[in-house]
């Protein structure tokens, strides 16, 4: 009886054991790892970007990439790990419930691979994972792997609905998921490198189509100032990509393409004029002078007929007399509020005192005085226009970072 009662009582210790280490330690789900971009889970990629959702795992606080004495990043960060086949991944982020970190690319080679995260010293079961060449993936403005993709236009700023790249242009999107470089990658390291040239860039093959249509490829490599990892692709929009808000992209590396539901918006190659003038003369004049320059103009002998075209095509530059002050202001107030990069221009009788204040508050870059000529016009209106591109003589560094997200992973 005696040696009954001590096996019961081992038992309950071993039941208690247990039970205590699975409501304290890390606990980690295939489901819970996830590519940074595409928020998808399953099969990963050599020097891959993830997403964990662990529980029990992470500090309270964030804490954000460090550096070592090496220049690396540091493999823990809030006492957190994530261990792939034993090897410490470089890590991005922590916190409670989340962390961010790259799939080392000792994985490379493998077909599948064991990851656990640690946490305070204390370990989750291994979670087996397949392993391929690349699994690519899109940066979305919102996180969610879907719908408006992180893409820089050629003047730098952000690709949206009120900012569209123009056909032909050339436009920058970030991604994850390319598998092995060459020169091969180098765990933690950060990309920085005198020529553009000496940018390691995928083994595998970087295709980008734009609404089914194939881009120029000017650039596809690591990011600049970035760990290893976040892909770059510079491309060139395609001169027959559909036109609209949501035209689809898709990243192919090697044999594996990117998830449907990305998109970027497009308009025409053409700059786009709206001229906002009372007087029927000056509208042919302007008109004539600019058509015959190659530019897509509108007229509009009103304020209502400005803001109607405006709602419904990429306006780069509106030239506007000084017409009715206060509509006037409220009209361009509003079209600015859809096109951002919009320019301005005021046509006038002469540069008075009155005429640069009324210019001003409309929010005019340039003025037009009499007489109106082709000459002057048309410089006046290039300068004006002239688009100031990113250096693609060396890549720029990429306005991204991962960063910790609320929205957990699709199964």
């Amino acid at each position: 009886m005696p040696c009954q009662w001590v096996r019961i009582t081992l038992l309950c210790i071993s039941v208690c054991v247990a039970v205590q280490a699975g409501v304290t330690g890390p606990v980690l789900s295939a489901h819970d790892i996830v590519n940074a971009a595409g928020r998808f889970s399953g099969a990963i990629s050599p020097g891959e970007i993830i997403v964990l959702f662990p529980s029990n795992a992470g500090p309270d606080a964030l804490a954000g990439a460090q550096f070592d004495a090496d220049g690396k990043l540091t493999t823990t960060l809030g006492e957190t790990r994530v261990l792939f086949d034993g090897v410490a991944a470089p890590m991005l982020y922590s916190v409670k419930g989340e962390a961010s970190a790259i799939v080392p690319y000792a994985v490379a080679n493998k077909t599948a691979t064991e990851v656990v995260v640690e946490y305070q010293g204390v370990r989750s079961a291994p979670v087996t994972l397949p392993v391929v060449a690349s699994v690519p993936a899109l940066y979305t403005l919102n996180s969610s792997g879907k719908g408006q993709a992180s893409i820089l236009n050629e003047t730098g700023c952000c690709n949206s609905a009120r900012n569209p790249a123009a056909r032909g242009a050339i436009a920058v999107l970030y991604a994850t998921g390319e598998g092995e470089t060459n020169p091969p990658g180098i765990d933690g390291t950060v990309s920085a490198y005198a020529k553009v040239t000496d940018y390691p860039v995928p083994k595998l093959p970087v295709e980008v189509t734009v609404g089914g249509e194939p881009a120029q490829i000017v650039y596809a490599g690591e990011t600049p100032h970035f760990a290893k990892g976040l892909l770059q692709v510079n491309f060139r929009v395609p001169a027959k990509a559909p036109l609209g808000d949501e035209v689809p992209v898709v990243l192919t590396v090697g044999s594996a393409r990117s998830p449907d539901g990305v998109t970027m918006a497009i308009r025409p190659a053409l700059q786009q004029i709206l001229l906002i003038e009372a007087k029927p003369a000056t509208r042919n004049l302007l008109r004539k002078f600019l058509a015959g320059a190659g530019y897509d103009v509108f007229v509009a002998a009103n304020d209502r007929q400005a803001f109607e075209y405006s709602t419904a095509h990429p306006i780069d530059l509106v030239i506007s007399d000084l017409g009715a002050a206060a509509d006037r202001r409220e009209t361009l107030r509003r079209i600015q509020k859809q096109r951002t990069q919009l320019k301005i221009m005021v046509t006038a009788l002469a540069p008075s005192t009155g005429t640069l204040r009324a210019a001003d508050l409309l929010g005019a870059q340039a003025l037009l005085t009499r007489p109106l000529t082709a000459p002057v016009v048309l410089q006046r209106v290039r300068e004006l226009l002239r688009a100031r591109p990113m250096p693609y003589d060396r890549v720029e560094a990429s306005p991204l970072a991962p960063h910790p997200t609320t929205l957990k992973p699709r199964n």
